[in-house]
C-alpha cells in the first residue's frame, strides 16, 4: 500500500500523459486513502500515514506556488530524516525507540516483564539503544540518498529508485537486527524484543505418609 501502490499509481498516470506533478500528487493517494479507512473503520490515526499526508499536502502547496515537481519529490526523503532524527533523539532516553516497539508486541504480564528487564539489566538497555542508533541511521542514510537523488536525478526516475534504495536498506537494517539479537541472546541469555521466561518454582518432592 505505502510502497508498491505509489509506485504503479505514478508510472501509470505518466503513461496516460498526466504530467510529473499530478502524477506524484496522485502516487500519495493510497497512503490517504489508508490513513481515513483507519480513522472511518477502526477510529485510530496512524502516524507514517498522517506524516506523508501532511507532507504530501505541504510539498503540494509549495509545489503549486511555484517549486515545481521536484519538491513532490523530496517528501519521502523529509519524512526518512524526521523518523531518523526522532530515532537517534530517543536513543538515550528513558524509553529508546526499539524497547517502545518491542512493548508494543506485547500485552500483559510480558509487558511488565520487559520493564523490569529494563529497570534491572545493564546489558538490555545497551541492546536496545543500539537498535535504536541502527534504526535511526538507516532512515537518515535513506534520507539522505532520496534527498540527492531528488535534487540531481531526472524526475521519472526519482520514485523507482527511491523504493529501491528504501527496500534495500531495511533489508540490511532488519538482517543486521536479527543477527545482533540472536548474538545477544545466547550472550547474555536475553531477548531483545520477546518477554523472558517467568521463573519456575523448584518443585518440592512428595513424601509419601505410607510407612
Amino acid at each position: 500500500m505505502d510502497i508498491l501502490l505509489p509506485l504503479l499509481v505514478y508510472y501509470a498516470a505518466r503513461a496516460l500523459g498526466a504530467d510529473q506533478g499530478p502524477a506524484l500528487l496522485l502516487s500519495g493517494a493510497p497512503p490517504a486513502l489508508r490513513l481515513l479507512t483507519g480513522v472511518v473503520r477502526h477510529r485510530r490515526v496512524d502516524g507514517v500515514d498522517l506524516s506523508l499526508t501532511v507532507l504530501l499536502v505541504a510539498a503540494a502547496l509549495v509545489s503549486l506556488i511555484g517549486g515545481g515537481p521536484r519538491v513532490l519529490l523530496f517528501k519521502n526523503a523529509a519524512l526518512s530524516l524526521a523518523v531518523g532524527a526522532w530515532a537517534l533523539g530517543t536513543a538515550f532516553t528513558r524509553r529508546p525507540l526499539a524497547f517502545q516497539l518491542g512493548q508494543r508486541m506485547h500485552r500483559g504480564e510480558a509487558v511488565r516483564a520487559r520493564a523490569g528487564l529494563w529497570q534491572d539489566s545493564a546489558p538490555f538497555r545497551r541492546g536496545q539503544r543500539a537498535l535504536t542508533l541502527l534504526w535511526g541511521a538507516e532512515q537518515f542514510l535513506d534520507g539522505g540518498v532520496g534527498a540527492l537523488a531528488a535534487a540531481t536525478l531526472p524526475p521519472d526516475t526519482v520514485p523507482l529508485l527511491d523504493r529501491a534504495v528504501s527496500l534495500t536498506l531495511l533489508s540490511l537494517a532488519a538482517a543486521v537486527t536479527a543477527g545482533y539479537a540472536r548474538r545477544f541472546r545466547i550472550r547474555h541469555a536475553l531477548p531483545l524484543f520477546g518477554a523472558p521466561a517467568p521463573a519456575t518454582a523448584p518443585r518440592t518432592p512428595r513424601v509419601s505418609s505410607t510407612p
